[in-house]
């Protein structure tokens, strides 16, 4: 027993050593440590990125009844996007087994091939299907929008899902003018009562005097003028005209966020109408245009609540255009200015570029370059610890690993929402000493230049702590990610300043954090 006891007391020395659990320091020579574990891994070079087989839960139709219960599917879900899009393209593609039948496998459902299938901003996941699930019936197409919702809100970070036909809101009844909203997960046992609610409204004769509450997706300019963010919340409608969910529409993002910190004041854009909103219906196609005609002093007061004209443009396009059953667009005038054309700045993807908007019409698809979605990085904060920061980037880029590092080589920003931060990289230290990123299995591989050792010879042992778990800390939050492993220029030195023992793998540590 005491033999067994002294060799259990050696594999966990050996294991602290390898810098698996916590950073471990030198000791002042490298003889004092324990020889380098065994390296199971290469260095990547270039980046690589490995598909990962997991188990998820897909809502389909039941074989036995046709309700919706939970299958559990093995599929392969990519490690530097968020894993709803593959979650959905398998959902829709699913033949059928013992348990399970497909869904409606006669509409040939698929993404919408004209733009982004699968959006994250959020806690708001919005899928977009192809036109041909306009082929089934409003009943059928509740049902989809149900087991896309139940299976999306499995990922903790999804709570709200919407649900678009070929980048528009297809509404509840064959008219489109009864919208669905914002769906989060629904019980079976629930489903008529919600179905019987949304065709009640849809079927009422006296809309204008027909009160109603939804969840809706607002998307609200982020400080900066960056891009915008989303945030759901129950609104409440005093009509279901196509002009009453405007001007409701408007008046809920006047009110400004909730729950965001990283948006700055909005101003109120119904008064800055010159009238209300007009509504254009075209009888043939049942596609509605909303006008707005805001006043010449528009353009001051948005540069006064530091808002770029394009990022408000933005705002109220996607809310509108994710709400609005059939939408075709939004024909925005501003004095005598019809906006036709805009130039953004200040946006990771597509500044400076023009965008034309085809017939004077503002659509949702036209600025979705300018969704974002937080990702969590992690700084230098007091003396020897870190803090935790969310940080709006793209959403198509706030899971990949390489963006992530190169964040926290660029140091802080002045819209963090964290004071008293600071980037801990030496200074010298610029993206191109990134050299590849990869993952396999739980493991995220980091091939680092030996420039950032030789910039880094300066560093105190805590600061060398901070630098390598600002790292560890950041990768370890991402999906699928627990262990990190670094190499300086393809290889594993001892350590990268001299204190911290660098073989082996770093566990994320949350006692450094403050």
């Amino acid at each position: 027993m005491k033999k067994s006891a002294r060799l259990s007391a050696l594999l966990l020395c050996a294991a602290l050593l390898s810098g698996c659990a916590r950073a471990v320091p030198m000791g002042g020579t490298t003889s004092a440590t324990l020889p380098p574990v065994e390296n199971q891994y290469a260095a990547p070079q270039p980046d690589t990125e490995q598909e990962l087989a997991e188990t998820v839960m897909l809502s389909l139709p039941s074989a036995v009844d046709g309700q919706l219960i939970m299958v559990p599917e093995r599929i392969l879900l990519p490690a530097d996007r968020h894993p709803a899009e593959a979650t959905v393209r398998k959902l829709l593609s699913f033949t059928g087994n013992d348990a399970a039948r497909p869904l409606f496998p006669q509409a040939g459902l698929q993404i919408h091939q004209g733009g982004r299938g699968v959006e994250i901003s959020g806690d708001v996941a919005t899928v977009n299907l192809g036109a041909n699930a306009n082929l089934l019936s409003r009943q059928d197409l509740l049902t989809l929008r149900r087991a896309i919702a139940n299976t999306l809100v499995q990922w903790r970070d999804i709570r709200y899902v919407n649900v678009l036909v070929a980048d528009q809101e297809p509404g509840v009844d064959q008219d489109g003018m009864a919208p669905v909203g914002s769906l989060q997960a629904t019980r079976n046992e629930d489903a008529p009562a919600l179905w019987d609610s949304l065709s009640a409204r849809a079927s009422l004769e006296n809309q204008d005097t027909q009160r109603f509450s939804s969840v809706c997706t607002l998307y609200f300019p982020a400080t900066y003028g960056r891009g915008i963010l989303s945030e759901a919340r129950t609104v409440s409608f005093p009509g279901q005209t196509r002009r009453q969910i405007a001007v409701a529409l408007l008046g809920a993002l006047s009110a400004g966020p909730q729950v965001l910190t990283q948006a700055p004041p909005m101003p109120d854009l119904n008064a800055l109408l010159a009238e209300p909103p007009l509504v254009d219906l075209n009888e043939e196609t049942g596609f509605s245009t909303v006008h707005l005609h805001f006043l010449d002093i528009a353009n001051e007061t948005f540069i006064n609540a530091g808002i770029p004209r394009s990022i408000m443009m933005a705002a109220i396009t996607y809310t509108l255009g994710t709400f609005m059953p059939r939408l075709d667009g939004l024909k925005i005038s501003i004095g005598n200015e019809q906006i036709e054309a805009i130039v953004p700045s200040g946006i990771y993807e597509g500044a400076g570029q023009q965008i034309l908007f085809s017939g004077g019409l503002l659509r949702r698809a036209d600025f979705s370059s300018f969704l974002l979605t937080n990702c969590t990085l992690y700084f230098g904060q007091g003396s020897d610890g870190l803090a935790r920061v969310r940080r709006p980037v793209p959403y198509a880029l706030a899971f990949n690993r390489r963006y992530l590092l190169e964040q926290l080589i660029g140091g802080t920003q002045p819209y963090d929402n964290v004071e008293g931060i600071r980037g801990l990289f030496p200074a010298g230290i610029t993206a191109a000493d990134l050299i590849a990123v990869g993952k396999e299995n739980d493991t995220a591989l980091v091939n680092l230049s030996g420039n950032l050792r030789e910039k880094s010879q300066g560093l105190s042992p805590q600061q060398e702590r901070a630098l390598i778990y600002s790292m560890v800390n950041t990768l370890c939050d991402t999906r699928g990610t627990q262990r990190v492993r670094f190499f300086i220029d393809g290889q594993q030195p001892d350590t990268l300043a001299g204190a911290i023992y660098l073989p082996g793998e770093f566990l994320q540590n949350p006692e450094i954090i403050r």
